[in-house]
Order: structure tokens, then sequence, then C-alpha cells
């Protein structure tokens, strides 16, 4: 019955919406805008849609020039950037050094600032000189500059205030994004989201036409509406399990992942991960280091994973199957994103499963490995692969490949499927397909158009 309301409320809304709105849904509420405290995939979305970068990547990956025109690396290492002189924000101040310093250092203070953020500030040094923004990094320069793109800048003492090509604004049941005068010249005239929690609702929208862009239930990915057209996007992302209790439940894992997952399981979205890191950003297929028989785990190990996902829990309940096969108890708890996360961060699980998505460089799997990085929740470690990181200038040498063995020898993380992205969208909307989904890349949402 609440599902029904919820898709009633959603007719009678959309009914009377502007033709030239785009209409999406959440799955959970992103709570407030915040382009310094905000973590996760939807806060992520709504500060691409409300915020800019200094660097954006265009729908290949690749580093493009957003609110910086022009940056350069000095001979003492720091890197300076020159600011677009055209970009204010909703209450028409300019855009200022000040305001990019402002963002950096907070999130260098504030200790409840999102962690993936402040892992890309982990031992920079932030400044102003002659009127020109500088960072210095112990990261690699290339590096860097991938990774400041998904730092958008706040304005000063308002982080709740971007400069993006869309304003933002709470509506009762709504979040709403309306075109602004950009250097990006967003076509659309806004985006519309409302929660819809329950993919059965969100389902039953896309098909009546209610919404612009969604993504379909699993098992029914191919049965496209005629209102929609189905897009897939490769993105490097994955279903991920961490471990809290060692590598050993893993390379369980890794033997009952290779046989437990039945085709018909995944759909078009998803095809069981070969190795431990992402073949899509040029990793080649490595297993865990495996040494004589695996002893049996003690007693019975406890997977906590998002529920609410029918296609996540068959895989699981796989795989639950498959290690009663071997003897070993897999209990499977099912939570709310966001407890889920909670847990994570704190390091409060045995095992605990969810969706790792990838920044388009291999880097982005330094996330797993660097003390303060934002999916290391086990407090993985390694002198050797510490010692071996800041050598990684460049992607592709030799050096990726062993530290890639040492992760292998004793991993806090195995994926079990690789992810792309399939979505229905309106077949009158034109929209730039990307490895970072529709969103997140430039120009992203400021790209899209409706066709005549």
């Amino acid at each position: 019955m609440r599902s029904l309301f919820l898709v009633v409320c959603l007719l009678l809304v959309a009914s009377s919406a502007p033709a030239q709105v785009v209409e999406e849904s959440l799955s959970r509420d992103p709570g407030p805008l915040d382009f310094i405290q905000g973590e996760g995939y939807e806060q992520w979305i709504f500060q691409a849609l409300a915020g800019d970068a200094l660097v954006g990547l265009d729908p290949k990956g690749e580093p493009v020039p957003r609110l910086a025109n022009r940056f350069n690396l000095l001979k003492d290492g720091r890197i300076s950037f020159t600011l677009r002189s055209d970009v204010h924000f909703p209450d028409g101040s300019p855009l200022r050094p000040e305001d990019v310093l402002w963002t950096f250092q907070e999130l260098l203070r504030n200790p409840k600032a999102s962690p993936t953020k402040r892992a890309i500030f982990q031992g920079a040094a932030v400044g102003l000189d002659e009127g020109r923004l500088w960072i210095r990094s112990p990261k690699p320069p290339a590096r860097l500059l991938m990774e400041l793109a998904r730092v958008p800048i706040a304005q000063a003492n308002h982080p709740e205030r971007g400069c993006g090509p869309f304003a933002f604004r709470q509506e009762p049941g709504a979040w709403v994004f309306s075109r602004r005068n950009h250097f990006l010249n967003p076509q659309v005239e806004g985006i519309r989201f409302r929660l819809l929690a329950d993919p059965g609702a969100v389902q039953s929208a896309l098909q009546k036409g209610w919404l612009s862009i969604g993504a379909p239930m699993s098992r029914r990915q191919t049965e496209v509406p005629p209102t929609h057209r189905l897009i897939t996007q490769p993105m490097h992302a994955q279903q991920v399990v961490w471990s809290r209790l060692g590598p050993a439940p893993l390379r369980w894992l890794e033997r009952w992942r290779k046989d437990a997952f039945p085709s018909q399981l995944l759909a078009l979205n998803a095809r069981p991960s070969r190795g431990l890191w992402p073949e899509t950003l040029g990793f080649k297929s490595q297993a865990i280091a495996i040494q004589g028989p695996l002893p049996k785990p003690a007693g019975p190990l406890t997977l906590l994973y998002v529920g609410g996902n029918d296609a996540i829990e068959k895989l699981l309940l796989a795989l639950r199957e498959r290690a009663r096969q071997d003897g070993v108890d897999l209990r499977l708890q099912p939570l709310e994103e966001g407890l889920l996360m909670a847990r994570l961060q704190k390091g409060d699980f045995q095992l605990a499963c969810a969706t790792a998505i990838f920044d388009p460089h291999p880097w982005a799997v330094l996330e797993y490995l660097d003390p303060q990085g934002p999916m290391n929740f086990s407090g993985w470690s390694d002198a050797r692969a510490q010692s071996l990181i800041p050598k990684l200038t460049e992607p592709g040498t030799a050096g990726w490949r062993t530290l890639q063995g040492h992760w292998a020898e004793h991993p806090a993380a195995l994926p079990l499927l690789d992810i792309q992205s399939v979505i229905w969208v309106d077949r009158r909307l034109q929209v730039e397909p990307s490895v970072l989904g529709l969103y997140l890349h430039t120009p992203g949402a400021a790209g899209w158009r409706w066709l005549r």
C-alpha cells in the first residue's frame, strides 16, 4: 500500500510538472546539501549539479578544465591554479581564490568532513600566492588533478552553497535543481528528485512514463516501455566484500564466487569478478595468494549488506548455499545503507558487502591501501606497499603489478561482481553516457537536451 501511495503522489506531481523538467528518483534521503560533510553517491550527484570543481573529468575519464581554466606545475612541486572570471554563486558573489582556499582548508580542518575528500588532501598544504591558489601534495600531480574532480568548491563560510550549473532548493518531498546562467550553458530547465525507496515503485513509475530516468529492476531490464530507451554504461564499479577477519574468509569467498553465480542471476548489469582490482582500470586479473589447505572458520561468519536489492540478495543467497557445501555457516544480515556505511567506517563488522565506485584512473584502488583511504575499513597496512605507492607516478608501470602482488598476499577486500549501469531514459531526452554515470562527468546533466 505504501508503494502504491508513493507512485500515485509521483503521478500527481508529474502531471503538473513542466515538460522541460527531468523527473528522477532517489532510493534514500541524501541529507542536507553540504560540500564539506556530504558523503555518498546521492550527495555526489547533488554536488555535481549545484557545484563545480577546479578540474572536471570528461565522459572518457580524462581531466578537463572547470573552475580553473589553467593550472601549472611549479618548480618547487606546487600546482597553481588560475580561476575563470565568469563564475558566480547564487547570491551573485564572484568565485574568488579565497573560496577555494576556504573549501580546502575546511576539508583539512573539520573532523566531520567527507572521508573521501579528506583522503584526497592527506599530507597536502594549500595557500595563496599573489592571488593564485596553490596546492602541494605528496601525491603525483597526475593523480592529484584527477582526484580534485571530486571536490566541488563551496562559498567561504557557506558549505551548502556552490557555483554549479544548477541552483538547488528543497521543496516538500522533493529536491529541485533549476538551471543557472553558467559557462556550461545547461539546456534542460531543471531536474526534480523524489524519494522512491521501493524498487517496485520505481519500476512502475518508469513503465508509466512518470520518471524521465531510472534504474529498472534486474529481472525486467529488457522490458523497455515505448516511452524510454535502454542505456548501458560500463563503469569502474564492483560489488565488494570487506573483511575484518583477515584474508582467510576472502579466500573461501574467492572459491565460492567461481561457481556460485548462474548467469541468469546477473541480468545485464553485472558479471562475476575474476581478480582483485577492476580490470576496467587496466589491471590484469590476479587471484588471492593461497598456500596450503584452507582452514575452516571457527564459527559462523556474519555478512552485512544493503537490504532491498533483489539481485544482490539472490547473489548472496547463492554464496550462502555454496558455503554450506564446504561446511561453512555464512549468515546474511541486511541493513539500511546509511547504517551499513556507519558500521564500515567504525570497523564494526566481520564481513560487509557494498558497491564500490572507482574514479577512472588506477590510483583509485589506493583508497583500499592508503592508511586514511576512504575504503580502508580494515586498517590494512603493508610497509612494502607504503614505500612503493609514492613511486607510482604514471599508470601502467611495473610497480602497479608489484603493488597488486602485495595486496594479493593479504587483501582486506574481494570483489564479487563487476557492475555496469543499466538505466532507462526518456526517448525525448538526449544524454551522454559515461564511465562515471550520467551525472558525474563534464558536462554531465548540463549537457542534456530535450529533442524537439
